[in-house]
């Protein structure tokens, strides 16, 4: 982790909590009470734990300046954590970007109902010292009760999105054992075609499944991942997991880290000694977040990495994990959840020229996109594309 100045200034007051702003996330006394607050908080969201945080801080580019909101009982305590970095915008002004911004799929904060609502308040306060602040993707429940009643007649310019959507299978709640549930959810032709891939690919060889979630068995697992990655479709379209350079890096670094606090699983299928899929499985309390999936293409008629999102599907509801497929589902998995909810988006802006130009901007920006996208999804590799950006 670089080294950095820590500061710690009062920034704003919230009914009885004190938001304040902290600069070094790597410190250890920080991070163990992050860890203490994961245990009891309300509001959850597994990138902000520690691993991410600073993992992610160390491979940033040299003047990165992030800056922590916390909030804090008179005690002390940490009731809150809300992590983002300085980004420049518009004509010399700054705003506020979340932490793992190009890696996260959730960027609410991570709190107790009070936290999280002195948070929202501690937020808006940075708006007169930013122009702007940006929370990309944050759950419909967040939003709903903590955000949009903050937004409702504030000063501030705001611009809102629902730009995706995930879907989730609940925990149990009862005794169905999860065969039963899928075959409600999977009608004959489904379940028998699914009988005949795995048929079929049991005919080519011995398939094995591990599971891996200690830091010696990640570590060592790694390597297979990436024979796996460079022959998923994802890579080919550029948008598996080590695409970007210097991801495979992060990630063999992250995830071994991870699987110290128990936050992670993988699981790897092989065919005899070749791996041909592997998942990425966040794990929290009562929870697993399905963050990444990839097969190698050559046994892509035999559909191993449905197989393997089956087979790890099937464990978390027996361990009485809700399943999250995490934003910009496909439609199968919205076929298999039981539940499917927005996904929420906000742009928050200071009242000023430069924040009116900034938000005129911005919807451009977002019209040209959307016309982007579906002139390219009038074809089969802009589908693809499409796809690979959406997972």
């Amino acid at each position: 982790m670089k080294a950095g100045v820590q500061v710690r200034e009062y920034s704003a007051d919230s009914g009885e909590l004190s938001i304040f702003q902290e600069r070094d996330p790597s410190s250890p006394e920080l991070c163990e009470e992050i860890d203490r607050l994961l245990e009891r908080a309300t509001i959850r969201n597994p990138y902000f734990a520690p691993e991410w945080l600073n993992s992610w801080l160390g491979r940033q580019p040299s003047g990165t300046r992030p800056l922590l909101l916390l909030a804090r009982t008179g005690q002390g305590e940490l009731e809150g954590l809300w992590p983002f970095v300085e980004r420049p915008g518009l004509l010399g002004s700054k705003g506020l970007w979340p932490f793992v911004y190009d890696e996260a799929n959730y960027f609410h904060p991570v709190a107790t109902d009070e936290g999280a609502r002195s948070l929202v308040r501690g937020l808006k306060s940075q708006l007169g010292q930013f122009l702007f602040s940006w929370i990309p993707l944050m759950s419909d429940a967040f939003w709903e009760e903590f955000l949009e009643p903050e937004t409702k007649g504030s000063k501030f310019l705001t611009l809102t999105r629902m730009p995706r959507k995930t879907a989730l299978i609940e925990a149990p709640a009862g005794d169905e054992a999860f065969d039963d549930f899928l075959e409600r959810k999977l009608g004959s032709k489904s379940r028998k075609s699914l009988r005949y891939d795995r048929r079929k690919l049991a005919e080519q060889g011995e398939v094995t499944i591990e599971k891996v979630d200690s830091f010696e068995e990640v570590r060592a697992s790694m390597p297979a991942t990436c024979l796996v990655e460079v022959e998923s479709w994802k890579s080919r379209e550029g948008a598996g997991l080590y695409s970007i350079r210097g991801k495979r890096g992060f990630f063999f670094e992250l995830l071994p880290e991870l699987a110290k606090s128990g936050r992670v699983r993988l699981s790897l299928m092989r065919l005899d000694d070749r791996p041909i899929a592997w998942q990425i499985d966040l794990l929290d309390q009562g929870y697993a977040g399905v963050h990444h999936l990839a097969f190698d293409r050559a046994y892509g008629k035999y559909s191993p990495g449905k197989q393997l999102l089956l087979e790890n599907l099937g464990l978390a509801w027996r361990e009485g994990r809700t399943v999250d497929f995490l934003p910009g589902n496909f439609d199968y998995k919205e076929k298999w959840s039981s539940r499917v909810e927005p996904v929420r988006e906000l742009h928050w802006f200071g009242k000023c020229l430069r924040g009116h130009l900034a938000i005129r901007l911005l919807r451009w920006n977002m019209r040209a996109r959307r016309k982007i996208r579906e002139k390219a999804a009038s074809t089969k590799a802009g589908e693809n594309v499409l796809r690979a950006s959406e997972e």
